[in-house]
């Protein structure tokens, strides 16, 4: 039997051509545990001194609206239940905060290059700049085509 030869389907997006890069915009809608209802490691080291992901237990989000840390009450003798609603609800808040923080800092980033890859002058102009601007295209825009012709031959020194 001969196999039929498929084409690849590439994982990542950025592997597939024209591909733009965007920033990337989280789907989860708990912040404290991002949707897995184990609260992230380092939210949890803001609360648990000294807390280590591998040694300590698991300490389980219970963000109202969170359903997720449901998931892990099986597992009684692994899980840490002390966070309660009102810690994982401020965890959320401030990785919200971060998230955003980071999203603004990376607009500023992408400006900042922007404005340095621009030809000088071009994002400086006045509201001056722009009226002078503006005049000289309506006044360009009135040359006829003959009065065109006659400009580029005196320019260039041809006679017809």
């Amino acid at each position: 039997m001969k196999l039929p030869e498929l084409s690849r389907e590439p994982i990542r997006d950025e592997d597939q051509p024209g591909y733009q890069k965007e920033i990337w915009q989280p789907s989860w809608r708990c912040f404290c545990c991002e949707d897995t209802g184990i609260v992230r490691s380092r939210l949890a080291g803001m609360v648990i001194r000294g807390y280590n992901f591998d040694r300590d237990r698991l300490p389980i989000c219970q963000a109202p609206g969170c359903k997720a840390g449901f998931n892990w009450l099986h597992l009684e003798g692994n899980i840490d239940m002390r966070l309660t609603a009102a810690i994982c609800q401020e965890l959320d808040r401030i990785s919200r905060e971060d998230w955003r923080q980071s999203t603004q800092q990376k607009f500023i980033n992408l400006k900042a290059i922007s404005q340095k890859m621009a030809m000088p002058g071009s994002g400086e102009r006045t509201e001056q700049d722009n009226w002078e601007v503006q005049q000289r295209k309506v006044e360009i825009e009135a040359i006829s085509p003959e009065q065109w012709a006659a400009m580029s031959s005196a320019y260039l020194g041809v006679d017809k």
